[in-house]
């Protein structure tokens, strides 16, 4: 598990960098998730299951909303990425995607290579951390899906108007 833990930390750090270093404020808002991603995971692994719940719950789903506020004060709309203008693109998927897609297989990995047998109270320990832990792979699938919906949409688009 430490080396789930050095991964979620090198993530946070990345991906912290990326939401102070973006120009878009759309690609911002997408790394800023993947670090409350990374850092909720960070906290399933230190036993403090609460702030795990605060991370995932109030701040990813209100970084989502903020999201949308933000797409509707900038009018990003269908219109827009039809008539080419300043839509959202599928390019700027790209990074969070991949990192979102990291921390999701070292997640797994470290639910499945945790020996429980070895840990006190063994039982309890592995109901409670494989809860969280499920919750937070289940949210980082969504944002893959969502992700992949997008560039999918993008595609399609493409494709359609070239013929």
């Amino acid at each position: 598990m430490l080396i789930v833990f050095y991964i979620a930390s090198i993530i946070t750090v990345i991906a912290s960098i990326k939401v102070i270093s973006c120009l878009r404020v759309d690609k911002a808002v997408l790394y800023l998730i993947i670090a409350l991603f990374a850092s909720a995971l960070i906290f399933i692994l230190l036993d403090t299951y609460f702030s795990a719940v605060l991370y995932i719950i109030l701040f990813i789903g209100g970084t989502v909303m903020l999201f949308l506020s933000v797409a509707t004060i900038l009018r990003i709309r269908v219109d827009n990425v039809e008539n080419k203008k300043r839509g959202i693109s599928p390019k700027i998927w790209l990074g969070p995607l991949v990192l979102a897609f990291i921390l999701l297989v070292v997640l797994i990995y470290g639910v499945v290579s945790t020996d429980y047998s070895q840990i006190k109270e063994a039982h309890e320990l592995m109901h409670e951390m494989s809860v969280y832990a499920y919750i937070l792979m289940s949210e980082l699938a969504g944002f893959l899906l969502l992700g992949a919906v997008v560039i999918a949409y993008h595609f399609m688009h493409r494709l359609l108007s070239e013929k």
